[in-house]
C-alpha cells in the first residue's frame, strides 16, 4: 500500500496484485481473508495496551537477533488468505528492511483476540491459516471483557497440525521457541499513578 486513502468497501474479492496496489490508510487495518478485502478498524486502547506490553516483555527475554514487531504485514503463500497482519510477530531483526515479512521468516506469531469475532478468528481461522504456511509457533492472547487474560499455545508438529496447549493465566513459564516468562495480568492492568 503507498499513499493515504479513504476506506474502501469490505468483503469484496481482491487480488494480491490488488491488495498490493492499495493506497496506505493508517486509520485502517486490511487484509486478504478468503480471497476478500477484510478491513477492520484500528483497534481499540485495551487491545493497543495488551500487544504494546506483550512486546515489551518479549524484547526483554528475546535471544540475540529477534525482536517482537507488532503489526507487519505477513505474506502467507499457501491458501486463500495471502495477505495477514499478525498482532506480534517475532522475527529476525532484519525484517525491518522489508515492506512485509514472509511466514518462513515467523519464528512465533501472536493473536490478542478482543472480542468475539477476533476470538473466532484467532482461535480458529488464522490457526488453519498459520500452520497450512509452517508457522511453527503461534499464540492467541485474549483479553475479552470480564475475564482474566489468558494465554492460548500452539505448536506445530513434523505432519503440520498444530497441538494446542490448554488456556493459561497469570505468571506464564513457555520453553519453546525459547525460555520466555510472560506476565499476563500485567497485559491489561491500567497503569498506576506512580508509573507502574
Amino acid at each position: 500500500m503507498t499513499a493515504e486513502m479513504a476506506p474502501i468497501s469490505n468483503r469484496q474479492p481482491i487480488s494480491v496484485a490488488e491488495f498490493d496496489a492499495l493506497p496506505v490508510d493508517t486509520s485502517h487495518r486490511y487484509e486478504i481473508e478468503n480471497g476478500f478485502l477484510l478491513v477492520n478498524a484500528r483497534p481499540a486502547p485495551p487491545h493497543s495496551r495488551a500487544v504494546k506490553r506483550l512486546v515489551a516483555q518479549l524484547d526483554h527475554q528475546l535471544p540475540s537477533g529477534l525482536e517482537a514487531f507488532p503489526e507487519l504485514e505477513a505474506e502467507l503463500p499457501v491458501g486463500p488468505s495471502p495477505r495477514r497482519v499478525p498482532d506480534i510477530v517475532v522475527a529476525p531483526v532484519e525484517v525491518d528492511e522489508q515492506s512485509r515479512i514472509l511466514s518462513a521468516q515467523i519464528v512465533l506469531a501472536i493473536e490478542v483476540a478482543s472480542s468475539g469475532e477476533s476470538a473466532v478468528r484467532d482461535y480458529a481461522i488464522k490457526a488453519g491459516e498459520y500452520a497450512a504456511n509452517g508457522i511453527a509457533h503461534y499464540w492467541v492472547v485474549d483479553i475479552l471483557h470480564g475475564e482474566s487474560a489468558g494465554l492460548t499455545v500452539y505448536t506445530l508438529d513434523d505432519a503440520g497440525v498444530y497441538h494446542i496447549t490448554p488456556r493459561v493465566t497469570g505468571v506464564v513459564h513457555v520453553e519453546a521457541p525459547f525460555a520466555l516468562t510472560i506476565d499476563l495480568g500485567r497485559l491489561t492492568a491500567r497503569r498506576t499513578p506512580e508509573g507502574r
